[in-house]
């Protein structure tokens, strides 16, 4: 590593916080398309997107158009607007509005500055309902979860959670946040038919992402909906990583033909340039009255201007279509690059979203070096490796991204072998047993 990589990453041991573990082999600079480029000019190819944040690519040239009038100005200096009181209306953020409703299927949209604040929106909408519609006696309303959840990191979202990691030391927790098994269609019912009087919402997943590209069975988000509907329940969708493409469609949902009552998307809105979310609900449940929620920066004009040429490429470009097709071509490819490994459980996956989980005891964390090493650039989640590269991926990069996660884990096999020589059945990955 050199000098100047050693520099940048003393600056974040010296003055950055705890938060996110930190990867100590690489600092990033440059980036372009599904490319990143470290500071010693060595080449990635992204397989994470950012958690799905950068479904355009770094870069994208509608998004550098787009970003590049946001700091323009005309002879006498007049630009964009930067931010106003959202009592006051912009040209930006009406017509993201109209547009995105009438793209996604929605009567209303609210936005927000990103996901775990979409998500807490959200809840304060079912909540809010739960009580004025559905007249929950007041502090009695439920919102039920599911475990291996990812909403965000919020002390409300963390009530929900099941990773000790994000709960512990944080609390009191929310009393009002029951939590289920995900994909179990019998624990949802149960607790409908118990309680369903007193629960505002489900929020949902429709493929958990942090909890390990976990995909449920066929039929279980329908099956969801149809208890919801019949117990007056709100059915809320978490698409913060899924929608947009991700999985082909533009909400993850609609694979089973569901339409959610509230959606929320985030990350890849902002087309990694800028924290955006935006929650969408069906006219009934977009219940807030004025003044009871509110947020400074949410729907600024940049963030507005951004979002919709975010949409518009989805659009221009067939994303979705894309993301089917390469989806299909790069799960084919890494499976059969994984076919023979004993190191790998399973691959699995649905458009551009795919995972793949490990055998009980291989190290996730010495399978994202040796993939560093062979040059592709993902995290891990749950013994699963995530493989969500941006959606304009082409037929050879996805060929080129199958070959590198080949080659790591051909290392990784190589390396397993001399550790079953020397400690037996050690599949640990550490130092003292390599």
């Amino acid at each position: 590593m050199s000098t100047r990589a050693k520099k940048y990453l003393a600056k974040r041991e010296r003055y950055g916080a705890n938060h996110y573990k930190p990867n100590t082999k690489v600092v990033f600079e440059h980036a372009k398309g599904i490319y990143l480029r470290d500071t010693e000019g060595k080449i990635y190819i992204d397989a994470a997107s950012g958690y799905s944040s950068v479904n355009l690519g770094h870069n994208h040239p509608a998004i550098r158009r787009a970003g590049k009038s946001l700091y323009a100005a005309d002879k006498n200096g007049w630009g964009i607007v930067s931010v106003v009181p959202n009592a006051f209306l912009t040209v930006a953020q009406a017509d993201f509005l109209e547009h995105a409703c009438k793209f996604l299927g929605a009567d209303r949209a609210i936005a927000t500055n990103g996901g775990a604040e979409g998500m807490e929106t959200a809840i304060k909408l079912m909540l809010k309902w739960g009580y004025t519609r559905k007249n929950i006696p007041e502090e009695g309303a439920r919102i039920v979860m599911f475990e291996g959840n990812f909403h965000g990191r919020t002390t409300t979202l963390v009530a929900g959670s099941s990773e000790k990691k994000y709960r512990e030391h944080f609390g009191p927790y929310a009393k009002n946040i029951v939590t289920l098994p995900y994909n179990d269609i019998h624990a949802l019912e149960i607790l409908l038919s118990s309680m369903g009087d007193r629960v505002a919402g489900i929020v949902i997943e429709p493929i958990q992402g942090e909890g390990g590209v976990r995909i449920p069975k066929a039929g279980y988000l329908a099956e969801c909906y149809a208890l919801c509907k019949k117990h007056n329940v709100i059915f809320c969708a978490d698409e913060i990583q899924t929608g947009l493409g991700r999985t082909g469609m533009l909400l993850a949902s609609w694979h089973e033909g569901v339409k959610p009552d509230i959606f929320v998307l985030a990350k890849s809105l902002g087309a990694g340039k800028n924290a955006t979310a935006i929650v969408f609900a069906k006219e009934e449940f977009m219940c807030f009255e004025w003044g009871e929620h509110g947020s400074t920066y949410g729907g600024n004009a940049a963030a507005m201007t951004l979002a919709l040429e975010v949409l518009r490429v989805i659009e221009k470009e067939k994303l979705c279509e894309r993301s089917l097709e390469m989806g299909d071509i790069l799960f084919c490819a890494i499976a059969n690059e994984l076919r023979i490994h004993s190191l790998v459980r399973e691959v699995r996956g649905r458009g551009l979203m795919i995972g793949i989980e490990l055998a009980e005891g291989v190290s996730a964390e010495r399978v994202i070096d040796l993939l560093l090493e062979h040059g592709v650039m993902t995290k891990d989640a749950h013994g699963v490796i995530r493989i969500t590269p941006p959606l304009i991926i082409t037929k050879k990069q996805c060929a080129e991204l199958a070959k590198r996660i080949g080659a790591a884990f051909r290392a990784l096999a190589i390396e397993h072998a001399r550790n079953l020589a020397r400690k037996g059945s050690c599949l640990c990955g550490k130092i003292a047993c390599k």
